[in-house]
Parts: C-alpha cells; sequence; structure tokens
C-alpha cells in the first residue's frame, strides 16, 4: 500500500518537479557542443555488441559501451584478457563503432594488491589510469570511470565517500592528457541522489556525468517514462555539465508467478512457505544457486538475520529467487513483452533528444542473455531479456524501434 501511495505522489508530482528542475538555458552551455564535437556529433550507442557489425550499422548504432579488462596480470605484465580486448574492440572501430570503455571496478584494483582506501596506493592508481588514455587513443573515444558506484555489488567493500575518491583521483589524472577523448563517470541506482554532491571537487575533470536509469524493471514506484526526464534534469541542475545516458533500457519478457509456482520454488529450495524460509535465512541462502548464494554471502554477512530476510523477500533478490518480476514492476501502457520493449524506445528516445544537454545514450543492451548473471539460472528474466536481438542474433522489434529513433 505505501509503495502505491509514493507511486501516486510521484505521478502527480513529476510534472512539477520537471519543470523545477529543467535546464531552459543549457543551448547557451559551451561545454556541450565541444563534447559533442569530440564525439563526432550526439551519441548513439548500445551496451554489450557482439561483432555483428552489419547489424549495428543498420540499426544506426555508432557506439559500442564496454568494461575494460584489468590491464595486468600477477606478475605485472600486460593481461591477456586486456590484449584481447584491445584487439577486438580495434576491429569494432574499423567497422564504423566507436568504443566508450569502462574503467575496472575497486575490487579488481583490491585483487592487484591496490587498496584504493590506502593514500599510498593514490599515484599508482592513476598511472594505470593515465595508461588506458595513453594505450587506448584511436580506440577509445571515451572513458567512463568504474561503473556504478553506490551499487553494492558493484562498491563494495568501499563506502561510497570512498567510492568518489576512486573515481576522482583517476578523473584528476585522465584529464591532463585526454586530448579529444570525453571522460566522465555515471551514477544508478540510489547514489544518484548522493553522489553528485560528493563528486563536487572532481566535477572540473569531467566532460561529462552519466547516468543509468531502468524505471519499472527494478522497483514498483516510478511508473512513467518521462520521469527518467525529471531525473536527468536533476543530475544536470546539480552537475552543470553536459549529460550521457549511460544505461537505459526495458526488460522485454517476464511475469509475476502465481502463489503455487513460489510455493513449488520455496520447495526446491527444502522449504514450505516464506515465513519458514526467513525463519531459518542462513539455510535458505545456503541452498540457493551458487552464484546468488556467494553474491548474498560475500557481500552482506554482516547483516542481522532480519536484515537478510528483508533483503531477499522484500527487494530485487526476490524476482531472481522465484524467476519473476513481480506485480507492479512495470511503466503505465509498457508490458515487459518484446513489443512493450520496442514501444518504449520508440516513445522515449525522440523525447530525451530533445533536451539540450544530453550529448548521448547507450541502450542496454543489444543480445539476450544465455542465463542471469547475478543467480544463474536460465530462466531468471531480470538480467537475460534486454537484449535488442535475441539469443540467437535475430532482431526483435526494439532493434527496429532503436533502428529507426536513431535514424531520426
Amino acid at each position: 500500500m505505501l509503495m502505491k501511495i509514493i507511486a501516486l505522489l510521484l505521478s502527480i508530482l513529476t510534472p512539477f518537479l520537471t519543470l523545477i528542475t529543467s535546464s531552459p538555458l543549457a543551448f547557451l552551455d559551451k561545454e556541450i557542443p565541444a563534447v559533442e564535437e569530440k564525439l563526432g556529433g550526439f551519441m548513439k550507442g548500445v551496451c554489450h555488441a557482439k561483432t555483428d557489425y552489419e547489424l549495428l550499422n543498420e540499426g544506426n548504432i555508432e557506439w559500442f559501451r564496454d568494461d575494460i579488462p584489468f590491464p595486468y596480470d600477477a606478475n605485472g605484465e600486460l593481461s591477456q584478457s586486456y590484449i584481447n580486448w584491445k584487439k577486438e574492440s580495434l576491429e569494432f572501430v574499423e567497422n564504423g563503432v566507436r568504443i566508450f570503455g569502462i574503467t575496472p571496478y575497486p575490487d579488481d584494483f583490491i585483487k592487484y594488491g591496490l587498496d584504493p582506501r590506502d593514500p599510498a596506493n593514490r599515484e599508482a592508481i592513476q598511472d594505470i589510469a593515465r595508461f588506458y588514455v595513453e594505450d587506448l587513443k584511436g580506440i577509445v573515444g571515451a572513458f567512463q570511470v568504474t561503473n556504478e558506484m553506490g551499487i553494492d555489488r558493484f562498491t563494495l567493500p568501499l563506502t561510497l565517500d570512498e567510492a568518489a575518491e576512486f573515481i576522482g583521483m583517476q578523473l584528476e589524472a585522465m584529464y591532463p592528457i585526454r586530448g579529444d577523448i570525453i571522460i566522465g563517470y555515471n551514477l544508478g541506482g540510489l547514489s544518484i541522489a548522493t553522489l553528485p554532491f560528493k563528486m563536487m571537487k572532481y566535477h572540473k575533470y569531467c566532460d561529462y556525468v552519466g547516468v543509468d536509469m531502468y524505471l519499472g524493471c527494478f522497483e514498483p514506484v516510478l511508473k512513467k517514462p518521462e520521469q527518467i526526464i525529471t531525473i536527468l534534469n536533476f543530475v544536470r541542475k546539480v552537475t552543470g555539465k553536459p549529460i550521457i545516458l549511460c544505461e537505459f533500457g526495458y526488460i522485454g519478457l517476464g511475469e509475476p508467478k502465481s502463489e503455487e509456482e513460489k510455493i513449488a520454488i520455496l520447495q526446491s529450495y527444502g522449504y514450505n512457505s516464506e515465513a519458514e524460509a526467513r525463519a531459518d535465512i542462513n539455510g535458505f541462502i545456503n541452498n540457493l544457486p551458487a552464484a546468488l548464494k556467494e553474491e548474498i554471502i560475500e557481500n552482506y554477512s554482516d547483516r542481522s538475520d532480519e536484515e537478510k530476510a528483508s533483503l531477499i523477500f522484500d527487494g530485487e533478490y526476490s524476482n531472481h529467487i522465484f524467476c519473476e518480476l513481480q506485480e507492479g514492476f512495470g511503466l503505465y501502457d509498457y508490458e515487459h513483452t518484446p513489443e512493450g520493449q520496442a514501444a518504449f524506445f520508440s516513445y522515449i528516445i525522440p523525447k530525451l533528444r530533445d533536451l539540450d544537454y544530453l550529448v548521448g545514450m547507450c541502450v542496454y543492451c543489444w543480445k539476450d542473455s544465455g542465463d542471469c548473471y547475478v543467480c544463474g539460472q536460465v530462466e531468471c528474466p531480470v538480467e537475460t531479456k534486454w537484449g535488442l536481438v535475441d539469443y540467437e542474433g535475430n532482431p526483435k522489434p526494439s532493434y527496429y524501434a532503436v533502428k529507426e529513433a536513431y535514424a531520426d
């Protein structure tokens, strides 16, 4: 009931919030054309592209946003994964698709022995940032320093304050040598409301600030596509920077499970009801799929049993456990179907393009996945049905919707 009340209030307040956060004079900001000149125009991108060059080109997709591997192995030599990524990325560029590269997560640096929380490691971390800029010139046209700080699975063991410093020290190192490359960072989840303020002293080193947004997919509160614009307006207002919508999309398949189906799933884990599972939450966690179990134990072992139960059954993880999209997860008038996904892109992309301060966007994502990267289950819709093409590489309705919207 509380969620429904919040959703109703946001629905009523959205026009007012959009008005007070709008940037009507953004067209006068000289940073915006300067960034677009470096980009060669508005960035029309996609996340996690495959080597389907003909389809990418036909779809008017000009940028591929991708994670860059950590550059060194345990011996301090260039890692094979980095060498392979650089070679593959050059092939994309040669086929008309530019690279929007994401630098590694805090945990990657920690595994290498460079904990960002230790001031003694600052210079070495900055050296790696500078290495990326110098070594990938001509391949990477835009850098995003790490990804979605504030989302636990990406940020921990850093706090958000520590994550801001981790981002900032790299931007500071990259800025003087970036040349025609643009650099920035992105916001995701609830950190959209807090991280920009923690980054204030580092915005002078940013060419853009990025935002990731998945309304109607991970929460049941925001119900209108236009609320994306309200949030983008807020970020623009706070940062004063050109904005890139680094990730956005809409799940193309998924629906609620019946109570009978949920009980059957709980029974497959050894429990006859949710109440029974909550009462033995650690035992329940140990019976979960390996990927989900590992993430929860790694990130939340210090939580109380009550907190763990709430985390698992009252939030995003519940959708993974039951392989569903719960009742209320979705935007008004846009079902989680291939057709609903396509309609979402057809509607929102032209509206986003009208924002003077928006210099680019990247649709998430190119291809449906064979299994969910969070829980490892093939039948989980949460991280498997985002693609513009299906798992076999066949275009979905959303491919044609994005193709038409990008062509405009």
